[in-house]
């Protein structure tokens, strides 16, 4: 029963890449604050590998993630599902994140907003009309994390169902009390 929980976590997570309202698509990262503390914020899964459990998303290079993650890279992710009552808590090592050209120039002219304005991510503006882009200077980064742990978790009667993954137990699952 374990391999077969782990197994479904990742087909949905696989799922959640091809279906835009798969439950997993959105995420919140958490990542540590310079000055202490944590930071969360929702950001979307780009990328999914199942064998060798890496998660992709992507940014403006210069948003305050990519300062935390240099500093602290470690994250978690928070992964819910209202319908199924499934949550996945990911603990992650930053492994990369890289300029991709390749990538920014496939986006929807639309997308491509989201890492070209020109004032910093978290500048004040007085007004959200007055934000500018440069379409051609853009700040468009990859973020690649290697999972570590996964817990996870369905809701559900008469007995939830909790369990854990780990690398340093070779992805072997143990149940957790609920």
């Amino acid at each position: 029963m374990l391999n077969l929980i782990l197994e479904d976590c990742k087909k949905q997570l696989c799922s959640a890449l091809i279906h835009k309202k798969h439950p997993f698509r959105y995420l919140t990262l958490a990542t540590l604050k310079k000055e202490g503390g944590p930071n969360l914020r929702t950001v979307v899964l780009r990328d999914f590998n199942p064998k060798n459990l890496e998660f992709a998303i992507y940014s403006d290079i210069r948003s305050s993630k990519i300062k935390e993650l240099k500093s602290f890279p470690e994250a978690q992710f928070l992964f819910y599902d209202s319908s199924r009552l499934i949550q996945l808590i990911i603990d992650l090592n930053l492994k990369k994140f890289f300029t991709a050209p390749s990538i920014y120039n496939y986006l929807p002219e639309s997308s491509k907003r989201d890492y070209s304005s020109i004032l910093m991510p978290g500048s004040e503006i007085k007004n959200p009309d007055e934000v500018q882009y440069n379409l051609k200077k853009n700040n468009f980064v990859k973020i690649v994390f290697e999972a570590r742990k996964i817990e996870y978790l369905k809701l559900k009667r008469p007995n939830h169902i909790r369990s854990v993954y780990s690398v340093k137990d070779n992805w072997e699952g143990k149940f957790l009390a609920p």
